[in-house]
């Protein structure tokens, strides 16, 4: 019958199609059960996605080529910045991550981190057992010992701890301390703490008390039993309280500057007063009138104090006063001793300040000069043309 033989023909082509499809896409694993029935296995992978294998290879956990530590070369050498215990606990962290954990390996990997031709290579170059790993590491150590770090005696720590200082214009400021944002009072008594972990003694308390800000000086006892007590008392300070603190001493330091540069202008101003004094202008009269101020009635000095617009302040002139504190008193004028001056200044009558009048000056000046001298003292006798 054609139609039959048709179809199972037609029917038995696509199955055969379909297995030969399926065992392309998913052959048998040489791990798998060669007996187990695959068409069920088969059938379900074109339905289902494969599920993924819980085992990862490590490469691909930790990369190789992507290795965040940096170990540095090590030398050996006296000068070099990478201490032997430093270099072998990076080296320790570079093989974990590289998971590297066969000894040929790490001793061959330990090698390529000596610096070339440097006492660590050559050490290594010469090493005879190389077998394991951790007699190359026990042979390294006693090859190159750790360096130990210098320790700070007691009396050093204790004049650390009082060297502490915390400054009124850093509080209520935040810094980094250990990865997080810190107040600087916080920051001050968590240092402290370290140092008094290190020297126990509790007798510099009152040291770094004094030394503390009036802020936080305020809000701390005198006395404390222990660093602990002390130190929590500091981080315990309201933060309400120094940030009032701070504004008012803050306002309190710019009224000192303000008064301080208004003194300093002052001084300078004084200063430039005492150097450029006005300076009478120089003319005929000016000598005149110096003379007449040092004019002796009777053969005695005339204290009369001179006039002098410039400076009418004793105390702020440069000649003082003019009193007779340390001068003796003058004797009384007599009568025929003010006849006299009368006569002596009705001899040269005073002349105008005009060219006429200077010239005529000029020429009483010349007879008075004639008449006494030049270095004559001018006297109520003698008279002065004015």
């Amino acid at each position: 019958m054609p139609s039959s033989n048709t179809a199972s023909s037609g029917a038995s082509t696509p199955s055969t199609k379909s297995s030969i499809t399926l065992s392309d896409l998913d052959p048998i694993s040489p791990f798998e059960d060669p007996f187990k029935p695959s068409s069920s296995t088969q059938l379900g992978s074109m339905q289902q996605p494969a599920q993924t294998s819980l085992v990862t290879p490590l490469q691909t956990l930790f990369p190789i080529m992507s290795v965040p530590i940096t170990v540095c070369s090590f030398s050996g050498e006296p000068d070099d910045n990478v201490q032997p215990g430093e270099f072998l606990k990076t080296f320790h962290r570079f093989t974990m991550y590289t998971c590297i954990t066969e000894n040929e390996l790490i001793i061959e990997s330990f090698g390529d981190h000596l610096k070339y031709a440097s006492p660590a290579d050559n050490w290594f170059k010469e090493l005879a057992d190389k077998t394991t790993w951790k007699k190359v590491e026990a042979v390294f150590l006693e090859h190159f010992p750790p360096i130990e770090r210098a320790k700070s005696t007691e009396t050093e720590l204790e004049w650390e701890l009082c060297e502490l200082r915390l400054k009124v214009e850093d509080l209520g400021k935040k810094e980094k301390y250990v990865g997080e944002e810190v107040y600087t009072h916080v920051i001050f008594a968590e240092r402290a703490l370290i140092l008094v972990k290190i020297s126990t003694g509790s007798n510099s308390i009152w040291k770094v008390r004094d030394q503390l800000p009036d802020i936080i000086w305020q809000k701390v006892k005198e006395t404390y039993s222990t660093w602990t007590e002390f130190c929590t008392a500091i981080k315990g300070v309201e933060m309400a309280h120094i940030r009032d603190g701070v504004k008012k001493h803050q306002k309190e330091k710019e009224e000192k500057e303000r008064t301080e540069v208004a003194i300093a202008s002052l001084q300078c101003l004084h200063q430039q007063q005492q150097r450029h004094l006005p300076v009478t202008p120089i003319s005929p009269m000016s000598n005149v009138s110096q003379g007449l101020q040092s004019t002796t009635l009777g053969g005695h000095c005339n204290n009369t104090p001179r006039a002098n617009t410039a400076n009418t302040n004793p105390f702020a002139s440069l000649s003082g006063g003019q009193g007779n504190l340390f001068h003796p008193a003058p004797l009384p004028v007599t009568e025929a001793d003010q006849s006299m001056l009368t006569q002596s200044l009705a001899a040269y009558p005073m002349q105008p300040n005009t060219k006429v009048g200077i010239a005529a000056w000029h020429n009483q000046l010349r007879d008075w000069r004639m008449k006494n001298r030049e270095t004559a003292q001018i006297t109520a006798n003698t008279g002065f043309p004015l």
